[in-house]
Order: structure tokens, then C-alpha cells, then sequence
């Protein structure tokens, strides 16, 4: 549909803007909502505001160290910590100027509009995110990291994205993003349900821990030693058996695990079956849009987050149609522990091709879902699966290798306990949703308040 607007000659000229996008109406109706209040430019209330570090290498991540945030780690609010990278504490001292701590900024560069609140002690970012250090004279950085993801305030920074082949979010524009200032009650208020939030966020965190130290403990394989034997030899009918030729497979270390694993004889597939719910736009009827879920929408505490997309918008890869109960699970770099359980509110969301949508058998044959998250979730079950990738560029395990992948199941009394921690985790994870979608609902009611009151 056509979407008609007309602005001045004089207020073309003072943002030197001429594309009509720049100029649409619901831009246009955020930005007279915003100047109706107090408020200033963003630029006007941050000590500093800068990009990341620039071209650093994939090699250059460490095991553990100083988080590095990439824009697929800046979400709504709370940064994202899936696929989080570290940095060394010397590469970190040496990109000191764009180090950031507790409280600061990071907008998305590139992509997509996003803003969050730093929440670790200290961290640094790259070349497409925007490092921003809020002057905390002016304006709460909590406050500011809400309304950034508030309708008007996703409109204002949406309203600053141009380019052609990758929108970019430039310096100097995301200085102009407008920011309606609130009393500093108010915005202390705000500061306090995000930080509630936070604690939500990690009681469910720890929550998600304990069921998998309480299934490791069940299967026994807390005991197992991971070193592994410098030299070792293998037999070439076992090379044939397998179907591997490469050394890391057959190192004792695996081997010993795998072992213990298949003692009950069961696989992947004799406790779920691989559901394959296919998407097709062209099928879809009754609304113009769908839910999604990303790989990276993926959160550490084993939940999955969508987004509400337009059906025309839908990527290529938007494959399986997810119902209550499903476990997804990432078949691209497996070793990064991508594993969700699909709530009631998700039923019908369409997730990735890059997933493996597993449906658990119920009965004694088969196992509650969320046992199977944690089992899958299980670093030495991820490095289990990670042996079996294939391919260098985007390393990913065959979906029938996956169900051929062996399984332990715990006795009743441990998988009741692990069910509770797990229940205990997503009851913690919806809490701290709703603190958020609380702040941000705050924050709108005072601004469409109180440009309503200054209107009459």
C-alpha cells in the first residue's frame, strides 16, 4: 500500500536528508510525540559515543576473558548471550578506548536497530556495534536502554538506518536519535524493574545449571576425565566401521565417553522423533504475519525468543513450524550449546532450517522434554556432537547423524528433580520478561501521557 507524506523545502535542508523513507509518516508522528516533552539529542547526553574495534580476527577469541559483544548480541534491553566471544585481557587493554562498564550503551551498527544496557563489570565491542558512555549527570542509562526499545524510541533509531546493499546506523546520526527527558524519580524507578529483571535472569540461569550438574551427576559422567592422551592408535576395521579417518575422533577421550553412552544400547531417535513441520508462505493463511526464531535468538538459560515478522518478509531459511514441548536444537557448530524448549506461547512460531526440531516420545520409551534440553545442553554431549560436524566454512552435523547420536536416561526420581529445575528456570526467565515489558510500558505511558496532557 502507498503511504503518501509531504514535508517543507526549509526542513528538508536542516537534516540533509532526501529519501522519502527518512520521511515517513510514522517517523514523523514518534518525532512530534518526542518534541512535544522535554528532551534532548541523544548526542547531547553521552560523554562519549563511538565504533567498536575495528577488523578483529575470529582468531583472536579466547576460551575465557573479557566478553566481546558483536550486534548479534545487542537485544532489547539486555544484551544476548548466545554465541558471546571473549577477548584476552591484553587485547582488551590495548582497544581501552572503546572498553565499556556497567551502565554503558551499545547500539547496533548495522543490520537491524537495537539497544542494550551493559550489565557486566567490563567489555568491549566491535567495529558494528556503537560504544556509548551515557553522562550519568544527564540521563539514567537504564532509562535511556528501555526507551531506545519503546516504540518511538525503535521508530527513532529505525528513522537514522540508510544504505542500500547493509542498512548502517553512522556516528553522527545516532547522535541526532531524540530522547525525551523524564523526571530523575521516574527514571529511577525504571532503573530498579531492569535490575530486578536482571535478577530474575540469573536466578533462571543458575536454575538451568543445576539440572544439568543433577543430570551429569545421575548418568555418572561428572567422574569422567576429559584430559586426553597425546599418542594413540586405532584398528583399520574400526576406521572403516565408523566411517572416520580423522584422528580428533577416535581420541580416548571421546571414546570413553561414547562408550559409556551407548550402555543402554538407545539413541536419539528411540527417545524423540525429528519433527518436520514444513513452512511454506505461499500456504500461509489467516494473518500477514509469523513468529520467528533465529539461530541467535537463542538465549543461554535454554529459551527461545521470536520476533513478529511480515510473511513477505520471511527468509528463505524459515523451515519448521514449532509446537509446546519441541526441543530445537542448532545443527550449525553444535559445540555452542543452541538448544530451546518451545513454550505455549511460541505453538506455531516457524524457526530456522539451522535447527532440528525434536518432538520427546512420551511414555516409559520416552523422555520429558525437558530432560532432553539439558542432556543436549551438556558441554560433553555438545563436543560429542561437535566431532560429527562436516564441512570448514560452516561446520554442521547431519540431521540423521543427530538421531543416531547415543543417550543415557536418568531414573524417575533424578528426571523429576531435573523437570523441577528446569520449570524453576522458565518460570524465573517469563519473570524477568515481564519486569522488562513492564519498564517499557512505564516509560510509553509517561510519554504518551504526558504529551497528551500538554495537548489540551
Amino acid at each position: 500500500m502507498a503511504v503518501w507524506s509531504a514535508v517543507k523545502l526549509s526542513v528538508l535542508g536542516s537534516v540533509l536528508r532526501m529519501d522519502p523513507e527518512f520521511w515517513h509518516p510514522q517517523f514523523l508522528r514518534a518525532e512530534k510525540l518526542i518534541l512535544g516533552l522535554p528532551h534532548e539529542k541523544l548526542g547531547e547526553v553521552v560523554i562519549s559515543l563511538k565504533k567498536g574495534v575495528f577488523n578483529i580476527l575470529a582468531d583472536s577469541y579466547v576460551e575465557q576473558g573479557i566478553p566481546f559483544y558483536r550486534s548479534s548480541n545487542v537485544g532489547a534491553i539486555m544484551p544476548k548471550d548466545s554465541d558471546l566471544v571473549y577477548i584476552s585481557e591484553k587485547r582488551h587493554a590495548d582497544e581501552k578506548k572503546t572498553a565499556l562498564k556497567r551502565g554503558d550503551i551499545m547500539l547496533a551498527k548495522t543490520g537491524k536497530e537495537a539497544a542494550s544496557v551493559v550489565l557486566v563489570r567490563e567489555c568491549n565491542v566491535s567495529q558494528d556495534v556503537i560504544a556509548i558512555r551515557p553522562n550519568r549527570e544527564c540521563i539514567n542509562p537504564f532509562y535511556l536502554a528501555v526507551f531506545l526499545n519503546t516504540k518511538p524510541g525503535i521508530l527513532e533509531m529505525r528513522r537514522w538506518f540508510q544504505g542500500q546493499v547493509q542498512m548502517h546506523l553512522s556516528l553522527p546520526d545516532a547522535r541526532e536519535i531524540l530522547i525525551p527527558i523524564i523526571d530523575s524519580k521516574s527514571q529511577k524507578g525504571i532503573e530498579s524493574l531492569v535490575i530486578a529483571s536482571e535478577l530474575q535472569q540469573k536466578k533462571s540461569f543458575s536454575a538451568i545449571a543445576d539440572a544439568e550438574l543433577l543430570l551429569l551427576d545421575a548418568l555418572g559422567l561428572d567422574q569422567f576425565d576429559p584430559t586426553s592422551q597425546k599418542c594413540y592408535s586405532q584398528r583399520y576395521r574400526r576406521i572403516q566401521a565408523e566411517g572416520r579417518f580423522d584422528a580428533e575422533y577416535f581420541s580416548p577421550k571421546y571414546q570413553r565417553i561414547i562408550k559409556r553412552l551407548r550402555e543402554e544400547g538407545r539413541t536419539l531417535s528411540d527417545v524423540a522423533r525429528l519433527a518436520e513441520r514444513v513452512f511454506s508462505p505461499t500456504l500461509a493463511t489467516g494473518s500477514d504475519t509469523l513468529r520467528y526464531i533465529e539461530i541467535g535468538s537463542l538465549t543461554g538459560d535454554g529459551r527461545a525468543e521470536c520476533e513478529t515478522i511480515q510473511v513477505a518478509d520471511a527468509p528463505s531459511r524459515a523451515t519448521w513450524i514449532v509446537k509446546p514441548g519441541d526441543i530445537i536444537t542448532s545443527t550449525v557448530r553444535p559445540i555452542r550449546r543452541l538448544t530451546a524448549i518451545i513454550s505455549e506461547a511460541q505453538d506455531g512460531c516457524v524457526c530456522s532450517s539451522g535447527f532440528a526440531v525434536l518432538t520427546p516420545k512420551p511414555g516409559d520409551s520416552g523422555i520429558e522434554p525437558e530432560v532432553l534440553l539439558a542432556y543436549l545442553r551438556l558441554p560433553i554431549i555438545c563436543e560429542i556432537l561437535n566431532l560429527y560436524t562436516t564441512a570448514s566454512m560452516y561446520p554442521a552435523i547431519p540431521v540423521q547423524r543427530l538421531m543416531q547420536i547415543p543417550i543415557l536416561v536418568p531414573d524417575n526420581a533424578a528426571r523429576k528433580q531435573i523437570v523441577d529445575k528446569v520449570q524453576a528456570s522458565f518460570e524465573a526467565r517469563c519473570e524477568s520478561a515481564r519486569l522488562l515489558k513492564l519498564a517499557k510500558q512505564t516509560v510509553e505511558d509517561m510519554i504518551t501521557g504526558a504529551s497528551a496532557r500538554k495537548g489540551r
